[in-house]
């Protein structure tokens, strides 16, 4: 009975040692990469999924004409 208690005393010791609130909020970076297109053609929402892993979750894309036949886009990614 005494492990018994022993061991989830340390158990939540450890859980609560672990547990950070602040883990839950993401902090947003710029990044930006240029594509080929113009862009009324490119859709830099749908390239940065490609372009970055999902855990970076990227969003609020824009896109800017960069020369001839080239766009940059910029959007926002997890840290």
């Amino acid at each position: 009975m005494k492990s018994y208690i022993v061991l989830s005393l340390i158990s939540m010791a450890v859980f609560f040692a672990l547990f950070n609130p602040s883990l839950g909020e993401l902090k947003f970076c710029p990044a930006s990469f240029t594509t080929n297109g113009t862009c009324d053609k490119v859709d830099c929402g749908d390239l940065a999924l490609f372009k970055w892993a999902a855990s970076q979750i990227p969003h609020s894309c824009a896109c800017s004409a960069s020369g001839s036949n080239q766009s940059l886009c910029t959007c926002q990614i997890v840290c």
